[in-house]
């Protein structure tokens, strides 16, 4: 009954005419940021464009929770990523997500120095340097930038942590901080924390235009109309410059870096890699820009490789391309040699949100009085996302939220049963509840019907088939939909009271269906060639 309480003011037609602040964007930053004000204040609206939070770049990224181990010393991000990370377990504290630090091994071989020293340095002087030198500078930079529990590891030590690794391994360095979080299922939680403290979520909602008088904020329009407020956070990614300049509180612009990850069958890959995996490298191949991607796990037991780092003109550009996915076969197979790379299912790519400085930008506008931008937020604004909303409520409070707790805060956002990852007896309390989770509507992932009758009824509910696959996982397995997609499909027109050739994909524009087919069955047909059909995995 709670639940569907704040699902009213989620779900209501009109807007809200005014709201204390108006935050833009609801990706991993801007649900950070609102899920934090709440604790001040219930009167925050967040506006997202898309028809789903964590539909921009907080849904395409490899999950880590970055130590900042690889970030320029003295940058914003490199602080905040330090802080972030620290923060990481009291931050996910209340909101049933899975966190867990699986760590980080840098290793060292060879091809770490570059190839005319290779070429013209005695052996001796080599090895020294890769075996002695480079781990010891390792973990003096990381000391230096505050990131504990940095060690050095032998080869022995490297190979019974992963047996899997190239054997020119000749040192490394294990960072334990570092962890793995789904980002999406992080960005989900925190929006339902956050409305079910008071917060209005509007989704499928353009911000067209801020109105400013004398130099302070007056209101955010939207295509669905205006909202009065005084303070707007602009956490809006890779459209970040341009809600700024809306407001006349711009003067930086924000690039798109496309970055590519595959992700493999988790039956065939599971333990293959037991924690993150990456190859210091003093110069050569790696991108600019780039901390390199590695080899990573997911919570779920799937492995993925990547990222690359593409700039691109298209900020929509989630495209992947058969020279990025050779890229990274050919980058990864060194680091894994014996590697099935038969055994991959999917791909996706994610555009970062670089800004000219390749630092976060995160400011009160001296332009505009109200106005914060939140912005460049690319990596590592996963794992900063804590310290981030953390600095931004600094500002907020500067601008006129209260400074005082509210006393009545749900501490407690309640975890959504998923069937399959029940022990056996909640299973069969949770049969007995529901008669639907005794059909199977995806057979890779073992996703029940309830599971996403469940997803469609939450507190951020699920209206579309990405979204559901990100609450559920259903379509994320081996066969990428193609038992499942009529079947969920068919649930969330029939739960939404739609009909089914307007289920879509991510929202208006990409629906799954082009038309009745002509047969006796009667069903429709699935449309072809869908932008990006296979991605979000």
């Amino acid at each position: 009954m709670v639940e569907r309480d704040f699902r009213a003011s989620y779900e209501q037609d009109g807007l809200p005419p005014r709201a204390g602040v108006v935050v833009v964007g609801a990706g991993i930053t801007g649900c950070s940021i609102a899920r934090e004000l709440t604790r001040y204040t219930h009167d925050v609206v967040i506006v997202e464009k898309a028809s789903d939070v964590a539909e921009g770049t907080s849904k395409a990224n490899n999950a880590e929770v970055h130590s900042g181990i690889g970030e320029k010393s003295g940058t914003l991000k490199q602080r905040l990523n330090v802080r972030g990370n620290l923060l990481y377990d009291e931050f996910v504290k209340g909101l049933n997500v899975d966190f867990r630090r699986q760590g980080l091994l840098i290793l060292v071989t060879p091809r770490t120095l570059h190839e005319i020293s290779r070429k013209y340095m005695p052996a001796f002087l080599q090895r020294l340097i890769t075996t002695r030198l480079i781990p010891r500078l390792i973990v003096k930079s990381g000391n230096k930038k505050g990131i504990p529990w940095l060690r050095i590891v032998d080869t022995e030590e490297i190979y019974r942590m992963e047996p899997n690794i190239t054997r020119d391994a000749v040192a490394g360095v294990h960072d334990r901080t570092y962890g793995l979080v789904s980002p999406y299922k992080l960005t989900i939680a925190l929006a339902e924390h956050a409305v079910l403290n008071g917060a209005t979520l509007l989704l499928g909602t353009t911000v067209t235009g801020i109105r400013v008088e004398d130099g302070q904020v007056k209101a955010v329009e939207t295509h669905r109309g205006e909202i009065e407020t005084g303070i707007v956070v602009n956490a809006a990614g890779v459209y970040a410059d341009e809600v700024a300049d809306m407001a006349g509180a711009g003067g930086f612009k924000i690039r798109g870096r496309k970055g590519a990850t595959l992700i493999f069958d988790r039956e065939a890959t599971r333990e293959y890699v037991r924690g993150s995996v990456s190859e210091f490298r003093l110069t050569g191949r790696r991108k600019a820009r780039s901390k390199g991607g590695g080899v990573m796990p997911t919570l779920e037991g799937n492995l993925q490789l990547g990222p690359t780092a593409l700039e691109v003109d298209d900020k929509e550009d989630t495209s992947i391309s058969a020279e990025e996915i050779n890229e990274i076969f050919e980058r990864f197979h060194y680091l894994l040699p014996d590697f099935p790379r038969e055994s991959v299912i999917s791909m996706f790519s994610g555009v970062r949100a670089a800004s000219d400085s390749e630092d976060f930008i995160i400011e009160a506008s001296d332009k505009v009085k109200g106005f914060v931008n939140v912005a460049g937020m690319q990596s590592p604004g996963l794992a900063s996302a804590p310290a981030v909303a953390e600095m931004v409520m600094q500002i907020l409070h500067d601008l006129g939220v209260p400074r005082v707790k509210r006393a009545y805060y749900k501490n407690t956002r309640p975890a959504p049963k998923i069937f399959a990852d029940c022990d056996r007896n909640e299973q069969e309390r949770l049969l007995q509840e529901d008669p639907g989770h005794g059909h199977i509507v995806c057979r890779c992932e073992q996703v029940t019907e309830a599971d996403v009758v469940n997803a469609i009824h939450r507190i951020v509910p699920a209206t579309t088939m990405d979204a559901v696959k990100r609450r559920t996982r259903a379509g994320m397995g081996r066969c990428q939909g193609g038992f499942c997609t009529p079947r969920v499909s068919e649930i969330l027109a029939r739960e939404l009271g739609i009909k089914r050739i307007d289920v879509t994909k991510k929202g208006p524009g990409s629906n799954l269906f082009v038309g009745e087919a002509k047969s006796p069955a009667e069903k429709p047909v699935i449309a072809t060639g869908c932008e990006g059909c296979r991605d979000d995995t």
